[in-house]
């Protein structure tokens, strides 16, 4: 599987029940997830990924939506910072 897959299927199980989303859909507003299941979300990343996440990378522009983690992911990947 690729990043935006296993991000996808992560949230697809974090999800209640009926709420969909789109790769670009903001998961906070549209309910995808809530502040507590963020935290369940970042840890997901860190180690899925392999990659320490700093504190000031654990802004909204970086787990906004599908789109925003997996370009994340890539930057820390690129940058060497996994």
């Amino acid at each position: 599987m690729d990043i935006r897959t296993d991000i996808k299927n992560f949230l697809k199980k974090q999800a209640p029940k009926g709420v969909t989303f789109n790769d670009s859909d903001s998961l906070l507003a549209n309910g995808v997830i809530d502040s507590m299941k963020m935290l369940d979300l970042i840890s997901f990343v860190e180690q899925q990924f392999n990659i320490a996440i700093d504190e000031d990378e654990m802004m909204p522009d970086n787990f906004e939506s599908v789109d925003a983690i997996t370009r994340f992911v890539e930057e820390k990947r690129q940058n060497g910072h996994a």
